[in-house]
């Protein structure tokens, strides 16, 4: 396992691994395991970059499964860090990827929309919320196809 994965054993067939955010100062997104009559079931999925990807097959293996083990994924909000490598996993298993009407709406709105007005809308949320400049220049530079998700 690499260094830094940690995987935490909570019983009855439950666990969660920290599957990083790369330069996010959140860290990492608990991603769950759970044992079911059909297989694992992961609750949330992680960000998708190729070292969250690696971290969490890392971490399965760790809870003695596998990406293609999985039966499902339950996402359970429409953020990047949550829902990123759901997409990932079912091409890997052919699990099924469950999320509420309302969050699929918005992760569908945020890929069908241009990634210029995206960040235009972010830089301007940031900036009404008094977000410091050092962290809204990115936005303003950004190639578009840096946008995690798109």
């Amino acid at each position: 396992m690499a260094a830094g994965t940690q995987v935490t054993d909570h019983g009855g067939g439950v666990w969660s691994i920290q599957v990083p955010i790369p330069d996010n100062p959140l860290g990492h997104t608990l991603v769950y395991v759970v044992d079911t009559d059909r297989g694992p079931v992961l609750i949330d999925a992680g960000w998708d970059d190729p070292t969250s990807w690696d971290t969490l097959t890392e971490g399965l293996t760790a809870c003695g499964t596998s990406v293609s083990e999985l039966f499902g994924v339950i996402v359970t909000h429409h953020h990047p860090d949550h829902h990123g490598l759901s997409g990932l996993v079912r091409e890997a298993s052919g699990a099924w990827v469950a999320m509420h009407e309302a969050d699929l709406a918005i992760v569908r709105r945020t890929r069908e929309t241009r990634p210029g007005r995206w960040f235009t809308y972010m830089t301007a949320k940031l900036t009404a919320a008094g977000a410091p400049e050092e962290h809204i220049a990115p936005l303003r530079t950004a190639e578009p196809r840096t946008l995690p998700g798109l």
